[in-house]
């Protein structure tokens, strides 16, 4: 009986400590990502993608498939794209015919809103892997190869 009872302590007591010490997974809603694409992704568009022609076409005049993964509900979003990489149309679901697919997740998404420098965020978010993009498709998987293994070498070499 009283090794019965001190199991139950340490249980609860472990059940305690996880939530003073673990913080909260952060969820995110739907009009949440969308605020955060149509109000901080698109005035600074210039400032995120590069004026080089082979970086705007990876961006610009696309089909984007946004997945943002949440612990409650992952959220996925269709964007339309014009030649700049300024979002025109953004909307719930899945697109039918994506160009390119960009990947991340909740708490990324809420540390840029939050942020006092959403456009720094941003890029940083880019530059660690907490967004990512990838191509669908031959040429589109190519243009962004060469995009990302010109961005790995403009790093190493302190250019970005």
């Amino acid at each position: 009986m009283i090794r019965l009872r001190t199991i139950i302590n340490w249980l609860l007591f472990t059940i305690v400590l996880t939530n003073i010490f673990v913080p909260a997974v952060s969820a995110i809603t739907e009009t949440e990502v969308q605020d955060f694409f149509l109000n901080t992704y698109n005035p600074q568009v210039n400032n995120i993608i590069p004026n080089i022609p082979l970086v705007k076409s990876v961006f610009g005049g696309q089909v984007i498939y946004i997945f943002i993964s949440d612990p409650n509900k992952n959220i996925e979003m269709t964007a339309i794209t014009d030649s700049n990489g300024y979002i025109t149309d953004l909307k719930s679901g899945v697109p039918a015919d994506p160009t390119l697919k960009l990947i991340s997740n909740a708490a990324t998404i809420d540390k840029i809103k939050s942020s006092p420098t959403p456009l720094n965020e941003t890029k940083t978010a880019f530059a660690n892997g907490d967004i990512t993009y990838q191509g669908v498709g031959i040429v589109q998987s190519v243009k962004v190869a060469i995009v990302k293994l010109a961005e790995y070498f403009a790093r190493l070499f302190g250019v970005i």
